[in-house]
């Protein structure tokens, strides 16, 4: 008998809850049309920018590590000399050669790793150390090498 009461009073209060969920939800999805109202009429208002105050720091006392005034540091005078006539040589652009990482063909775990590298159109393997057309092979992993060629390091990623 006790079980009936129960089951009188919470199956309403449980389809009032279930009924206000779904309330909830398709009361949000209705396609009720919302009213836009445009007003193209924009009133740009300027900036006010104040102007920064600037400030000056003294730095004529005394200090207080070593106990001296300050003594601000002279100019030092740069006297021409014939290394400054000398004009600069300008820097070569180097143009390198077409580089394409295909991958490693050794294990990651041996010491000596075994890279594919196509350069200007043809497959080199290369071991770390080698040189082929100019082209030194620094150091690698499985995505991607560095390669020195007349002197500048590139970094070569896998391609496809």
């Amino acid at each position: 008998m006790k079980n009936k009461k129960n089951i009188y009073i919470l199956l309403p209060i449980v389809l009032l809850v279930w009924g206000g969920v779904l309330y909830q939800l398709f009361s949000f999805t209705s396609e009720d049309e919302v009213n836009v109202v445009e007003n193209r009429e924009f009133a740009i208002k300027p900036l006010k920018i104040k102007e920064r105050q600037t400030f000056a720091i003294n730095v004529n006392y005394r200090d207080p590590f070593l106990g001296k005034m300050y003594a601000p540091e002279k100019a030092v005078k740069k006297t021409q000399s014939s290394k400054a006539n000398k004009k600069p040589k300008p820097e070569e652009t180097i143009v390198w050669p077409t580089i394409l990482y295909k991958g490693m063909i050794s294990d990651s775990k041996d010491k000596k790793k075994v890279f594919i590298l196509i350069i200007d159109g043809k497959n080199y393997y290369m071991k770390t150390g080698d040189t082929q057309n100019e082209v030194f092979l620094k150091d690698g992993n499985k995505e991607s090498v560095y390669v020195k060629y007349k002197g500048n390091l590139n970094l070569i990623m896998l391609g496809d």
